[in-house]
């Protein structure tokens, strides 16, 4: 299993891409994963490299404020169907204009972080942390407090 994330747009703030990174580092520990930044003001070149990066059996879920909104437990139950199903999974989180209509059009799934609209940083940043701390839970670490 991979895990690939791409964020459109620029990197914004250092302190919160450092946070991201952190995140990642501690989901190496569980899964293969990185991340990406695609900025450019061409979508069609954005949407060429997106859809390059779609490999056979990968599960691409776009994060939309109009997607499906998921508790952490649904999410990590959601995880596990698409860990159990494909062999990576590709999310792609917007920039401050949202994601190119034919990606969104391509996408297996669509889930929302929150019903109120974030800054596309935040929603990096939550994404990275909600799947780190899901594959804790997966494996009984102690990161996650009921």
């Amino acid at each position: 299993m991979k895990l690939k994330f791409i964020f459109l747009g620029k990197k914004m703030s250092e302190p919160i891409d450092n946070m991201i990174i952190n995140y990642l580092k501690r989901l190496n520990v569980y899964v293969k994963s990185d991340h990406l930044y695609l900025q450019d003001k061409n979508h069609s070149k954005i949407e060429q490299k997106i859809l390059s990066a779609i490999k056979p059996n990968t599960c691409l879920i776009i994060l939309d404020e109009k997607g499906k909104s998921l508790n952490t437990f649904e999410y990590t139950q959601f995880l596990e169907d698409k860990i159990n199903r494909y062999s990576s999974i590709l999310f792609v989180v917007g920039d401050a204009y949202g994601i190119p209509n034919k990606i969104r059009n391509s996408s297996d799934y669509l889930i929302a972080l929150s019903k109120m609209t974030l800054p596309h940083l935040f929603a990096r940043l939550i994404l990275v942390e909600q799947t780190y701390r899901s594959f804790t839970i997966f494996n009984n670490h102690p990161y996650h407090h009921e």
